[in-house]
């Protein structure tokens, strides 16, 4: 059974220590220790020793972008010679990183920390490693969620173009509340509670009847726009 060590006990490292584990041994290590329990109700103990990282064959570094190199560096000492490591930074290339010893390969999330922890499943993009590589980090992240091999560019990308679309759609929904004269509080509701439910169960295929029925008007209007 493949032994998985998560290098940072912040929001996505908290999310992959819900996530994983099943057939997969899990421990976590972070210059910060916390004791947390999943959701799952699984204890986690996070250490505050690199040497966590012994014999582990797979380690996830799930820390800032700014702070990979040096948490590569912090645990090299102690990776076994054929250890896959992982930069799951988002905004930072893989190529550009250099840490003596080790070799770094991409596993890049399509998701947000929060949605994973709650067992949303994301996409993760795998660069830079071989086939056998592959397999295991997908024996390993599938419970996360679909593990395809692409460019880590996509990446950084496609969570901006979400991320900006998201906030602009946020923004001028507020704006139509407030003219409509929601009060606030029904308006953070509106936002908040049915605007997340309507996207998610659009998302999911999910809908009712009033769901379907507005998909369906919103994509005869599209389709009417595209003829004309």
């Amino acid at each position: 059974t493949p032994r998985v060590c998560i290098v940072g006990a912040g929001r996505m490292g908290r999310a992959l220590a819900t996530r994983i584990g099943g057939d997969h041994q899990v421990v976590v290590t972070s210059r910060r220790p916390s004791r947390f329990t999943t959701v799952t109700g699984r204890e986690v103990v996070v250490r505050a020793d690199p040497a966590a990282v012994r014999g582990c064959a797979v380690v996830l570094l799930a820390v800032p972008a700014p702070g990979i190199v040096d948490a590569a560096r912090w645990v090299a000492p102690h990776l076994a010679p054929d250890a896959l490591v992982v930069n799951l930074a988002t905004e930072l290339p893989t190529p550009d990183l250099a840490v003596p010893g080790v070799r770094l390969v991409a596993c890049k999330v399509i998701g947000q920390s929060g949605q994973i922890a709650q067992g949303s499943p994301a996409a993760l993009i795998v660069d830079g490693a071989d086939e056998a590589e592959r397999k295991l980090l997908a024996s390993v992240m599938c419970p996360v969620g679909a593990v395809i091999e692409a460019s880590e560019d996509l990446v950084a990308g496609v969570n901006a173009l979400v991320a900006r679309r998201m906030i602009t759609a946020q923004l001028e929904l507020a704006r139509e509340l407030d003219a409509m004269g929601l009060p606030p509080a029904a308006r953070e509701a509106a936002i908040g509670n049915l605007a997340v439910g309507v996207w998610g169960a659009v998302a999911s295929g999910n809908t009712g009847p009033f769901l379907t029925k507005i998909v369906d008007e919103i994509a005869g209007c599209d389709a009417d726009a595209v003829v004309r």
